[in-house]
């Protein structure tokens, strides 16, 4: 017995030597902070598509290029206003397409600040006929681009029919738009008697647009247009808010304290101070950002100014490092 039991020890710590020890996992360390410009340009001409994992602006375009933009899901039937133009619509009812030929009844409404999906103007069109006006808003130069009058009539899994024309009932169409399932919008203008736009870049390569959008403040009874930073919600991207000042000491064991939101705006507009005397801009030293990304990938973000070097504003800058 004494044997058995001396033999089974020695096999048991033989066996034993066989198998290395489990090291330990070396901690994720953070990435380095890099700090980034964007050119939006003044007075706020540019949409600018920033991807936070490459670190790169994956694509720009111009606010004025479209008019609007048409989910591409294949259950997607959602139209989107230009808000970085601050575009108004008014549903005229299910009435005869020419039977409207001016504003004088149009009750102007504009989608949510919040990208909510169940709060766009033009909210479900599907199997009701709406003749709708849309308000164009004005180009670079201030002009009035007038209206256009459209009635939605069909989405499908792949694209989208409708009808549109100047509000006098001249130059109609009948269009025709295309889904793309690489994208969350696909644009559309009615310059050229109406275009397909493919300006959003591939739906899972961005995760900021800096843009003009609208913001609505309590005590004033339309929206107003401003320079705003608007999230990839989409595809998942949500965002914590930090007001204490403490950008340097945010960890990734940090990223479980915070609340997300998942609304477009929810970095928006008051990163920076508006000074209301001269129209000048300080940044908020308070703020900064935590997100997760398309990738599932946490970063901080702070901003550290709304100039160029020349003293030009509507070029953002800030501070973003991986957790």
């Amino acid at each position: 017995m004494k044997w058995f039991f001396k033999y089974g020890l020695m096999m048991i710590l033989g066996l034993n030597s066989c198998f290395q020890k489990d090291s330990p996992m070396a901690p994720i360390s953070p990435g380095n902070i890099e700090t980034v410009q964007i050119e939006i340009g003044y007075p706020y001409l540019n949409q600018v598509y920033y991807d936070c994992g490459t670190n790169k602006v994956v694509r720009s375009n111009t606010k004025y290029e479209w008019d609007l933009a048409f989910e591409c899901a294949p259950d997607g039937y959602r139209v989107r206003l230009n808000t970085a133009k601050g575009e108004f619509i008014a549903n005229m009812g299910s009435v005869p397409f020419n039977s409207i030929s001016d504003v004088q009844d149009a009750k102007w409404l504009w989608d949510a600040p919040s990208g909510n999906a169940d709060s766009t103007a033009i909210h479900d069109w599907r199997n009701k006929n709406n003749v709708y006006i849309l308000d164009l808003q004005y180009d670079a130069q201030g002009k009035h681009l007038g209206y256009k009058k459209i009635q939605f009539q069909a989405v499908t899994l792949t694209g989208y029919k409708f009808r549109f024309s100047d509000l006098d009932g001249q130059n109609e169409q009948q269009y025709i738009l295309h889904k793309n399932a690489t994208v969350n919008y696909i644009h559309f203008t009615f310059q050229n008697g109406g275009q397909t736009l493919q300006l959003e870049p591939e739906k899972r390569s961005w995760d900021l647009l800096f843009t003009n959008h609208y913001h609505k403040f309590s005590n004033l009874p339309l929206p107003f247009v401003l320079t705003q930073v608007l999230i990839n919600h989409d595809q998942y991207v949500v965002v914590g808010v930090d007001d204490r000042s403490r950008f340097t000491e945010i960890t990734l064991s940090d990223t479980v304290s915070f609340t997300y939101r998942s609304d477009w705006d929810v970095i928006g507009y008051d990163w920076k101070i508006r000074n209301s005397q001269d129209n000048s801009f300080v940044i908020d030293p308070k703020k900064s950002y935590v997100l997760k990304t398309t990738e599932g990938i946490f970063y901080k973000l702070r901003f550290t100014d709304f100039y160029d070097e020349s003293g030009n504003k509507g070029y953002p800058k800030f501070e973003i490092q991986k957790l």
